[in-house]
C-alpha cells in the first residue's frame, strides 16, 4: 500500500503539499458552515479520488489478524494516507476556484477485489466549495 509520501514520489502530491500555507489556508468541514463565519457565496461542488494498491501479502496478514483479532495497522495506515491525499486534492480544487472554504465534506472508501492478486482500496471525497464574507 502506498503512504501519502509514496505518492509524493508518484508524483500524485508534491512535498510541498503537506505543508503548504496556501493549502493550509483552506478551511474544510464535515458540516454546513463555519462557526464565526458567515458564507457569501457557493463557489462549486469539489472532488477528489485515490485508488492504492493492496498486495496479496498484506491481505493474507490482515486476514489473520481479522482472524485471531486486532486492529490492522497496515489497513489503517492506508486509508489515513488515501484520506490525506483527497484533502490535498479538495484543497487544491477549492485554490483553483478561488474559495476559501470547503463545507459538507463527505468521504466514502471502499475495497475492490482485484482477484487472488490483492484488492484496491478506494477514497472518495466531495464536498462543496464557497467563498466566505470579509
Amino acid at each position: 500500500m502506498a503512504s501519502a509520501y509514496q505518492k509524493i514520489e508518484e508524483g500524485i502530491v508534491s512535498p510541498e503539499d503537506l505543508n503548504d500555507p496556501a493549502l493550509a489556508r483552506i478551511i474544510i468541514t464535515t458540516g454546513n458552515d463555519i462557526p464565526g463565519r458567515q458564507i457569501d457565496s457557493i463557489v462549486g461542488i469539489v472532488g477528489a479520488e485515490t485508488a492504492l494498491g493492496m498486495s496479496i501479502f498484506k491481505d493474507i496478514a490482515n486476514s489473520f489478524r481479522d482472524l485471531f483479532g486486532g486492529r490492522s495497522k497496515t489497513v489503517q495506515t492506508a486509508v489515513r494516507d488515501a484520506r490525506t491525499v483527497c484533502m490535498i486534492e479538495l484543497r487544491r480544487e477549492a485554490i483553483r476556484l478561488n474559495a476559501d472554504a470547503i463545507i459538507a465534506i463527505k468521504i466514502d472508501f471502499s475495497e475492490l477485489s482485484t482477484g487472488g492478486s490483492g484488492g484496491i482500496l478506494f477514497v472518495a471525497a466531495t464536498g462543496t466549495a464557497v467563498k466566505l464574507a470579509d
